[in-house]
């Protein structure tokens, strides 16, 4: 088995613009221009819910739990994978671990199917993006 990159070979700067970008993709995401809509719906909460939500903090713990993903990914990829290879291996990780991981407890909570779909799907591109980015820097 091969080991890890070590911390030391991280590329920081590909991982953090890696975090950078999830910000613009969950806004498009959860506008109602794509799945907004249907996800407000699916979680339960109105318009009027969705403004008094705290988004600075929740950007902020979106962002930070972005950077510990693409670590992660970044030690499983090594610094030479390529963005192709790196796509291929952020797209299983988002639906493997990720994804099977929400679809576990989100499926024991009783959540709907269609936020369970929605949910994994981002996580999915998520982690397909960011892999890319990693990879290919």
């Amino acid at each position: 088995m091969t080991v890890l990159t070590e911390f030391d070979d991280v590329n920081y700067l590909a991982v953090t613009a890696a975090a950078v970008i999830r910000l613009p993709l969950a806004a498009v995401w959860h506008s109602p221009l794509m799945f907004g809509r249907l996800w407000e719906r699916a979680v339960g909460l109105t318009p009027q819910q969705m403004v008094r939500r705290p988004l600075p903090a929740l950007f902020a713990l979106a962002f930070l739990t972005s950077l510990a993903g693409g670590t992660v990914l970044a030690l499983i990829l090594g610094r030479d994978a390529g963005a192709a290879t790196g796509a291929l291996a952020g797209l299983l990780v988002g639906l493997g671990v990720a994804g099977g991981a929400l679809v576990s407890s989100m499926a024991l909570e009783a959540r709907p199917r269609v936020l369970i779909a929605l949910d994994t799907a981002f996580h999915a591109a998520v982690f397909t993006i960011t892999g890319a980015v990693i990879g290919g820097w």
